[in-house]
């Protein structure tokens, strides 16, 4: 039995502390002496702690101009969060366990109940439980959670052999946002009462017949207590079934006759049907979608590549998608409404299929269920990305181990979703060749990627793995190259020093089967320029070179053209140039690739969307959603 309290729903204390002087003592309910560095403040959770300083006037908002520096030194406290345990959950503690339940804790701390340390945390990637019934039969009525460590440097140029912590890397500083490292409580927290028998695990995958119109689920349920069954109800459109199976952590194939099919937006309509799960006192519902998904080799494609023409329901897609980001670098502030704003753009545009780049973490539960909802594929990658230096990740069985860990927490808590289209072992992950030309994708014989392999198949048995993307002979697209077979999923080129005539050469000629990441820079409008304190003077060399150092901040690598102006005209006429140079650039490329299906399976733009108001990127969507004006080039080619 359980019983189950959203801590969301109260209020939480902040502190802030200097290092290590929250353990003096640990009375976090009395601060009239002011050993705390930050006054204490009444927070929401989920929620990060820049969210809560800026929103009390502590520190100003990262994004804008280069404000972003002046609250890095909230990596360098320790930060507590304080809530009184609910009376019932007292009152139910004489019988039951109390269990703490926390989505995300990002990153490293100590939960304490009163002064009593339950326990210590590290990784923000996995969610954790932590007892708490005999601090509570203690006398406890306090919960705290202190954070006390990040780590120091996950940015994007260094070692991938030597990244080992598992927390989002983007927050330390791309090529499209700066450093905003966040930490706090980041996903749902709650307390459970857990007494007898509950449900330990529940997975639901359903498959669909096209041909014959039915669909069935493959679902394995596990218990804490042997010998339970299991009730299995399924309820949706034109369905409403209920089944009986053991609660014995195997797997049950169950038929489930007539349904309505699940697609992509531009093909059909997104019939869902929920899952109840149901033992003796614990009930678990899952929403899901009957779709029959099959990757199929692209037309001419070369012997031996990955096959990348997806066919959904008997239509072949064109995978046109952008690669998706976390939408903010503290993306524990981030509302369902800043969601639908760039889902509502990304269906006008015709995307389908969404990349979930390595360089993060797994989406919260609402993207996904908005990707059900709304139509669009996910392509859904592990914490793992290159680094520029080395792109390999570590090999040893300990690393190996702790990726599959998160590759089965991943499918433990996504895999449900008609949405996920295909599982990825991370991004741009390659061997270390000295010569560039030579840097050639990883394949799943990798020891950390074969565990990952092996993760999803024992979890996750239905749906697709992939080793990396790019994935084959080739990590990019060389001209040079073309007709030599070694094009399979390809990345770039993202920009382009050659004339436009050349651009569309090369595009008129390419043979790769996948194209995963393509760009072109562009700069955003001239209002949010101003707006955010990314607009200045630009009349002298003087003025644009110190305009470019403040771009620099969080664009550094998409100057060129800016730095190539000349300064004719006003700032203005350079913003309308660069984004009518990315529309008709983008949109000459998306448009060959379009045009040549199914010889190529898909067009999968980098970058959807700003984190970070930045001046100059290779986004569709600027930083407040708005769709650029390269996106209009963007849907005559999807939509064609």
């Amino acid at each position: 039995m359980r019983r189950r309290w959203n801590l969301s729903e109260q209020p939480w204390t902040l502190r802030g502390w200097r290092q290590n002087d929250w353990e003096m003592g640990k009375s976090f309910t009395r601060t009239e002496d002011g050993t705390n560095d930050v006054a204490p403040l009444i927070v929401s959770v989920p929620g990060s702690v820049r969210g809560a300083l800026v929103e009390a006037g502590i520190v100003p908002s990262p994004y804008v101009g280069t404000q972003s520096r002046a609250s890095e030194w909230i990596e360098n406290r320790h930060w507590s969060y304080t809530t009184e345990l609910p009376a019932d959950v007292l009152d139910a503690a004489a019988d039951h366990r109390i269990i703490l339940t926390a989505e995300s804790l990002d990153y490293a701390g100590v939960v304490l109940v009163d002064s009593e340390e339950v326990a210590r945390f590290q990784g923000s990637l996995i969610p954790v439980e932590f007892d708490l019934t005999d601090a509570i039969a203690s006398g406890g009525r306090d919960l705290t959670i202190v954070f006390t460590q990040v780590p120091d440097d996950l940015g994007q140029i260094g070692r991938t052999s030597r990244i080992r912590e598992w927390k989002a890397r983007f927050n330390y500083g791309w090529d499209w946002t700066p450093r905003i490292v966040q930490l706090g409580i980041a996903g749902p927290i709650a307390l459970e009462a857990r007494t007898g028998a509950v449900i330990d695990d529940v997975r639901v995958l359903p498959a669909y017949d096209t041909q014959a119109g039915t669909g069935r689920l493959r679902v394995r349920v596990a218990a804490s207590e042997a010998g339970h069954g299991a009730t299995v109800t399924i309820a949706g459109p034109a369905a409403s079934t209920t089944h009986t199976m053991r609660a014995d952590g195997e797997w049950h194939d169950l038929d489930i006759g007539a349904v309505e099919s699940w697609t992509v937006h531009n093909a059909g309509d997104q019939n869902l049907y929920d899952v109840t799960v149901e033992i003796p006192g614990d009930t678990i519902t899952r929403r899901v979608g009957f779709r029959e998904l099959r990757w199929l080799p692209t037309e001419g494609a070369p012997a031996g590549a990955e096959p990348w023409l997806l066919e959904l329901n008997g239509q072949q897609i064109f995978l046109a998608g952008v690669n998706w980001v976390p939408i903010r670098p503290d993306y524990a502030d981030v509302r369902i409404e800043d969601y639908r704003l760039r889902f509502d753009a990304y269906r006008d545009l015709g995307v389908v299929i969404l990349r979930v780049w390595g360089g993060a973490a797994l989406e919260r539960a609402e993207f996904y269920d908005l990707a059900d909802e709304y139509g669009f594929l996910v392509w859904q990658e592990l914490p793992l990305s290159s680094s520029g230096i080395d792109n390999s990740p570590p090999d040893d069985p300990e690393f190996a181990a702790e990726l599959a860990g998160i590759a089965s927490s991943y499918a433990r808590r996504i895999s449900h979703h008609a949405s996920l289209a295909v599982w990825g072992g991370g991004n741009e992950l390659t061997n270390d060749s000295p010569v560039i030309t030579d840097i050639t994708p990883l394949d799943d014989t990798h020891p950390a990627l074969a565990a990952a392999k092996q993760a999803f198949a024992a979890d996750d048995p239905t749906r697709r793995f992939v080793a990396t993307s790019p994935l084959g002979p080739s990590t990019w697209a060389l001209e040079d190259d073309y007709g030599t077979g070694v094009h399979h999923d390809v990345h770039g080129p993202w920009e382009y020093d050659k004339s436009f005539e050349d651009w569309k050469r090369y595009w008129d000629a390419d043979d790769s089967t996948l194209r995963s990441e393509v760009g072109m820079s562009g700069a955003s409008g001239i209002d949010l320029l101003e707006r955010f304190d990314m607009a200045g003077p630009t009349a002298t060399p003087a003025e644009r070179a110190a305009l470019q150092q403040r771009w620099s901040h969080s664009s550094a690598w998409w100057l060129g053209e800016y730095k190539r102006w000349d300064g004719t005209g006003t700032l203005e006429e350079w913003v309308a140039h660069s984004q009518a140079r990315q529309a008709e650039w983008l949109g000459y490329a998306a448009a060959a690739s379009r045009n040549r299906f199914p010889a190529v399976g898909g067009f999968i733009v980098w970058l959807g969307h700003d984190t970070f108001p930045c001046a100059v990127s290779l986004s569709v969507l600027d930083f407040e959603g708005a769709i650029k004006p390269v996106g209009d080039a963007l849907r005559r080619a999807f939509r064609a």
